[in-house]
């Protein structure tokens, strides 16, 4: 009798540890890579619900991507916190009407699902080659040598309103006459992490490989 009482309780403690170390994954990986997919390339998803994502987690992934667009175009000119927000708008508007993704589960797996997605990637080739004959970019160039010449640093072209408006326009500029690649498609393998809110959701397995391919940079 006393064995058997042993074994009841060393099984229910067995189930505790087990219940205890697994934490539920909020939403489906499909939908989590949708709402990443959307979120990143358009700034909004209508699955945040559905992807487990928090809105403050939806900031993140806005800002991860502000980040990587304005960071080479930071190689000729610093932007201040104004000039970004309007750079960002418009790149979000001017794919929120063009780019459309489409998700499938491939590989339905408890710790790393895999996801197809398929899109229409930007083609930054042919946006690099447009960007030569970009009058107002060139003119951001010049009028940027020309005040480092003169001694500016980064503090004052921040600063300085007509550096700021021309770079906005130049960069505008650059993103109308960024075109959509055929579409292509991506095996996305999906991992669980723990998101601001405290809540596990999944996420790209590999974020590098999965930005560059939304970005149309490989």
């Amino acid at each position: 009798m006393l064995k058997k009482f042993l074994i009841y309780v060393l099984m229910a403690a067995t189930l505790f540890m087990t219940g205890c170390g697994s934490q539920k994954v909020e939403g489906t990986p499909d939908k989590a890579i949708l709402a990443y997919a959307e979120i990143f390339m358009t700034g909004d998803s209508a699955n945040l619900a559905a992807a487990g994502f928090s809105p403050a987690y939806k900031e993140n992934i806005r800002e991860q991507m502000a980040e990587a667009f304005t960071e080479s175009f930071k190689e000729i000119v610093p932007l201040n916190d104004a000039s970004t927000s309007a750079i960002m708008e418009k790149f979000y508007s001017r794919f929120k009407d063009e780019m459309e993704f489409q998700v499938a589960l491939k590989k339905d797996d408890a710790k790393n699902p895999v996801v197809e997605l398929k899109t229409t990637p930007p083609d930054q080739v042919a946006a690099n080659r447009a960007a030569i004959s970009n009058d107002e970019l060139i003119a951001l160039i010049g009028m940027v040598g020309q005040l480092k010449s003169d001694g500016a640093n980064d503090e004052q072209l921040l600063n300085n309103a007509e550096v700021q408006k021309l770079a906005v326009t130049a960069i505008d500029k650059y993103i109308d006459n960024i075109p959509l690649q055929p579409e292509k498609s991506i095996d996305v393998t999906c991992a669980a992490v723990e998101g601001s809110d405290g809540k596990t959701i999944w996420v790209p397995q590999d974020l590098k490989i999965f930005k560059d391919f939304i970005r149309g940079q490989n």
